[in-house]
């Protein structure tokens, strides 16, 4: 029965090796009229037919399988990874095998038995080889399958790396880090333009400490770093030092042959470059290696530009903070000159004083007799008096000073009720003047804030002055206020202080009420306001993490102004807020 097979295997040999070129050119024409051969040029396929035809012809005659699978292995991993599907490689298969049975048939078709006995032999060698490139196929395809998820998780960790609170200079390390992973090179560099033509930065991965400092400086951009920034795409080299356009290496530097270069693009703009060099386990850097490196350089190129964004974010606050303390300051120096004529009625009450005083002093000198007990008793209340005339003077102009000066500011607990007294000091003298009244009852207690004095100050003289403004002879403002409980979550409160400034002045309409916040918005006539006072308010109020509102039923009827301020830590309670029980 053995030699019987063996007689019927080596039969089987012959056959299909006579046979080798006509079957294999007609199974290439049926697999071409399949299309199962697109994508592949003649000498590819040329090589594909006779490697298989090849395999299955060397199963029938050993009947051992050890080579078959090593070879499937081989070529399943090529057909994978040049783009042939293990389903083409399978198709391709089966159509051998049609044919072969088909030639089988056609030669001993008289010969029913034999022919039977024949396709019993054959049978078994054509399945088992089918199930080797299952086998294969699987094996390959699990492989390819661990691969892409861990590429895919480090290309998520790449992404996730922008969200994280990182310096540039650290994500840029990181993305070098990760390219040498995902392509498997020794080495890999962040170039960084710096407008120049040159390099701002240049991050290394893969390059120890002690040899980038016997390396030197980074380089300039120059021989192969330059044709990546002239010509803006990917560059693949298999020998980077044999390539003409290379500037070679510094002393020091370790040595790399292939490389891949790909341009970091943000909008059209070139920010920089990603380089890799030594690719490992292979000659050169592969397609599917520069759209990894792609994929990573438009990660550097969102990190680039979030920084750029950044600085230009950081400038436009700078500018606008500097802009917002001119106004500020112009809005206290508007302020102050609306203040003089009051204060000089105020300061010449203690001049008057004093002088009347001196003068007094000075007849006694002339007239009488300073040893006289009496004499000395009524030049010393005259010195007291003057003395406390000139404290009341100094006390005025410090006020003065003390709002005029321009100083950090500093936060600290501040009592709302004595900034409203201070600040009703400056103008209750022109107010009385002008007949006008300004009446302020006592605030609660406890009714304070974490603070800047000055700035608190300013907010109140600020609408102090546009009440005045909108009153006329005869007309009352009143400050008063009151402590609010606003509930911020099921078991958290919120503790306000809400300090109220009405007045009987002229009202606002209801168009113009939406607009008093906005700069240089003003009603009043012409050099009697800038426009400011009320949103340079609203801005100071905020920086306390407050709120400021108006409120007005119309013209003629009034307006009040309600200043909204956390209150501080009060009976071991931190910034007002206090837990429901």
């Amino acid at each position: 029965m053995v030699r019987r097979n063996t007689t019927l295997r080596e039969e089987l040999v012959k056959h299909f090796s006579a046979k080798r070129e006509p079957l294999r050119r007609g199974w290439v024409r049926q697999m071409r009229a399949k299309g199962l051969l697109e994508g592949l040029t003649l000498q590819e396929i040329e090589t594909e037919s006779r490697i298989l035809y090849t395999m299955c012809l060397d199963c029938l005659e050993t009947g051992q399988y050890d080579s078959a699978l090593a070879c499937t292995r081989r070529r399943t991993k090529q057909g994978v990874l040049g783009g042939q599907t293990p389903e083409q490689i399978m198709d391709r298969l089966a159509m051998l095998h049609d044919v072969c049975r088909k030639s089988l048939f056609r030669r001993y078709r008289d010969e029913v038995d034999r022919l039977a006995k024949l396709f019993d032999l054959y049978a078994p060698v054509a399945n088992r080889l089918q199930t080797l490139i299952v086998f294969a196929c699987v094996e390959e395809r699990e492989r390819m399958d661990r691969g892409e998820m861990s590429q895919l998780r480090m290309l998520v960790k790449a992404g996730m790396i922008l969200s994280a609170k990182l310096s540039l200079e650290d994500v840029l390390q990181r993305i070098a880090n990760m390219a040498c992973k995902l392509t498997n090179a020794r080495y890999a560099a962040l170039g960084v333009l710096d407008g120049k033509g040159g390099l701002s930065r240049f991050i290394t991965a893969g390059v120890d400490e002690a040899t980038r400092q016997a390396i030197g400086a980074p380089p300039a951009g120059k021989g192969i770093l330059a044709v990546l920034i002239r010509e803006v795409k990917p560059l693949r080299l298999k020998n980077l030092t044999g390539d003409p356009r290379a500037h070679g290496f510094p002393p020091h530097h370790p040595p790399m042959n292939s490389f891949l270069g790909v341009p970091v693009v943000s909008k059209g703009k070139v920010l920089g470059n990603l380089y890799l060099t030594g690719k490992q386990g292979a000659d050169e850097f592969s397609e599917e290696d520069e759209a990894l490196a792609m994929t990573l350089a438009a990660q550097a190129a969102i990190a680039l530009e979030n920084a750029n964004l950044y600085e230009e974010l950081r400038r436009s606050y700078d500018e606008l903070k500097q802009s917002q303390q001119l106004l500020v300051r112009q809005e206290k120096l508007a302020s102050l000159g609306r203040l003089a004529a009051g204060l000089a009625h105020e300061l010449n009450n203690p001049l008057s004083s004093v002088a009347g005083f001196a003068e007094a002093l000075q007849r006694r000198v002339e007239t009488e007799e300073l040893s006289d007990p009496s004499a000395l008793a009524e030049v010393g209340q005259y010195v007291t008096m003057i003395q406390n005339e000139v404290t009341r003077a100094a006390a005025i102009v410090r006020r003065l000073l003390d709002f005029a000066r321009q100083r950090e500011p500093t936060f600290s607990p501040v009592d709302v009720y004595d900034v409203v007294l201070n600040a009703v000091s400056f103008v209750e003298r022109q107010a009385s003047l002008e007949n006008q009244q300004i009446v302020v009852t006592p605030f609660p207690d406890g009714s304070v804030v974490l603070a800047d004095t000055q700035m608190l100050q300013q907010v109140f003289l600020n609408l102090l002055t546009n009440a005045l403004d909108a009153i006329e002879s005869g007309g009352e403002i009143r400050i008063y206020a009151h402590h609010r409980r606003e509930v911020i979550e099921p078991a958290l409160e919120q503790e306000w202080l809400d300090v109220f400034v009405s007045d009987t002045g002229s009202g606002i309409s209801p168009e113009n009420l939406p607009r008093v916040f906005d700069p240089f918005f003003t009603t009043k006539e012409v050099d009697k306001g800038t426009g400011l006072g009320l949103a340079i308010s609203q801005s100071l109020v905020e920086q306390h993490k407050g709120t400021i509102e108006v409120q007005s039923k119309g013209v003629g009827k009034g307006a009040v102004v309600i200043v909204s301020l956390p209150l501080a830590e009060r009976s071991g309670r931190l910034g007002g807020v206090v837990t429901r029980p």
